[in-house]
């Protein structure tokens, strides 16, 4: 089985910070690596043209940003940055480039192609 996973929180979701299945905003399951592919393909392309940056890890894990969407923390008295992030796990764990076959690298790696931020 394969999962995606978006998030949206005051990290990029690649931290894995305690409690950061909270910020899990939605979820999708696939029982093929093909759709789960093409599923990503297709969500990245729209928060690609949604967000005016995005920086991505690992291959795939990816976290899309506005500057001016952010909120007040009280606990540490300022403004946060707000990113929307996106993990696909196979089955229970982050798929990363070191999961990927070469082709798998190149399929990420053209969807990122026009990355906006380093």
């Amino acid at each position: 089985m394969w999962r995606i996973v978006q998030l949206k929180s005051d990290a990029e979701p690649w931290w894995f910070l305690e409690g950061w299945e909270s910020d899990i905003v939605d979820e999708w399951t696939f029982d093929s690596k093909q759709k789960a592919f093409d599923f990503y393909r297709d969500k990245m392309d729209e928060n690609l043209m949604r967000y005016k940056h995005v920086r991505v890890k690992r291959g795939n894990q990816a976290a899309f940003w506005n500057e001016d969407e952010y909120f007040f923390c009280d606990d540490c008295d300022e403004d946060l940055q707000v990113y929307h992030g996106f993990i696909l796990f196979s089955p229970d764990a982050p798929y990363t480039k070191e999961d990927m076959t070469e082709k798998e690298k190149q399929f990420f790696e053209k969807i990122f192609a026009t990355e906006k931020e380093a």
